[in-house]
C-alpha cells in the first residue's frame, strides 16, 4: 500500500484473497493446536503438565 501510495499506483486487492488469507491462517492455527491436544488428552493430567 506504501509503494502504491508513493508511486500513484491504484492498488488491488483480490477479494478472493481478502476472504482466504484469514481462512488459512485460522486452518494453520487449528491444525497447529490439534496435534499437542489429542497427545495431551492420551496421558495423564501431571504428566501433560509436566512435559
Amino acid at each position: 500500500m506504501a509503494v502504491s501510495a508513493i508511486r500513484d499506483w491504484t492498488p488491488v486487492l483480490d477479494i478472493r484473497l481478502a476472504f482466504g488469507a484469514p481462512v488459512a491462517g485460522a486452518l494453520v492455527g487449528l491444525l497447529a493446536g490439534l496435534y499437542p491436544s489429542l497427545r495431551a488428552s492420551r496421558m495423564e493430567p501431571v504428566d501433560a503438565l509436566r512435559s
